[in-house]
């Protein structure tokens, strides 16, 4: 997830049955929640996280012109619910998303541009989802997606509101130098989409010569500063988050795996979000990090 001028920019039915394995299986995809029989439910943070006895040792990485251009290193809190996406060897920035029985929360992103400094790098700055009823629940409030949803289908579709709408809206804290800023901001109206599953190939560098294979992504599309409710032509901005699982077995070890978060685009609705014009969404920068690397990051998060 990106931070512009004040604006947060987020830097399978027939796989279905494979989602709920062992956990006990070292390196296999983790199962996180037992959801409803007969729906096509997928255990979607099972997907959109790294499973633990790969995550353990390893990350996934951008390769451009044979140098490193992206890393994403999974960390999983199972005591404080919280997922830490890692963007750099140096443990931060990162994206942290929070979670409940009921959704996923994007919760925590880095700060980019304030007041003409780029603090992306900056361990001590950040911004933070938080629906302002100063309550212990308060930062459960940027629903991200369902704990079990079917792309494209039932429970994969929903608006967030601005904060005027309690508890789930898109209120949030800028933090700069671990001072919390004076007034919070919003996203208006954003609107949060899992698609039906995509393909993409990934490569494997723990073989020799590494082995490249095909995987099925599971796309998030967000879509946000929306001036209308449910009103798509309205919104100014989208960004695409793919998220990798294994559609049979990994050819390296023969397991199942999730590998997390692959691959980001973020888009530009050329209308500016008007709300009486079809919106043309204009791709202006993506990521993608599809190398199996070896190593792991240790957090560094002083935000706050």
């Amino acid at each position: 997830m990106r931070i512009s001028s004040g604006i947060l920019v987020l830097a399978l039915p027939a796989v279905a049955a494979f989602l709920v394995l062992a956990s006990s299986a070292f390196g296999q995809i983790q199962s996180t929640i037992v959801c409803p029989s007969g729906r096509g439910y997928w255990d979607v943070l099972s997907v959109m996280m790294m499973d633990p006895g790969l995550a353990s040792n390893y990350h996934m990485e951008g390769i451009t012109n044979g140098l490193p251009s992206s890393y994403v290193y999974t960390l999983w809190d199972q005591s404080q619910s919280k997922v830490y996406y890692v963007k750099n060897p140096q443990g931060n920035p990162w994206d942290i998303n929070l979670y409940d029985s009921n959704y996923i929360y994007q919760w925590i992103t880095e700060l980019g541009i304030w007041d003409g400094v780029n603090h992306w790098n900056d361990p001590t700055s950040c911004r933070k989802f938080n629906n302002g009823s100063q309550n212990a629940t308060a930062d459960l409030s940027m629903r991200w997606a369902a704990r079990c949803a079917t792309p494209g289908g039932k429970s994969s579709t929903f608006w967030n509101s601005p904060p005027s709408v309690q508890p789930n809206n898109t209120n949030y804290y800028t933090y700069v130098d671990q001072l919390l800023q004076d007034a919070p901001q919003d996203l208006g109206y954003s609107r949060l989409e899992l698609k039906r599953p995509g393909a993409i190939t990934i490569t494997d560098q723990r073989a020799n010569p590494p082995r490249q294979f095909p995987i099925t992504t599971l796309p998030l599309q967000y879509t946000y500063s929306c001036t209308v409710a449910e009103n798509i032509r309205s919104c100014k901005f989208r960004e695409v988050f793919e998220y990798g699982v294994d559609t049979g077995v990994n050819p390296v070890d023969n397991l199942k795996h999730s590998y997390g978060w692959i691959r980001w685009r973020y888009y530009i609705n050329s209308s500016g979000g008007n709300p009486e014009v079809a919106p043309t969404w204009v791709l202006s920068n993506t990521s993608t990090s599809d190398q199996l690397m070896p190593g792991q990051v240790s957090l560094n998060f002083q935000c706050f």
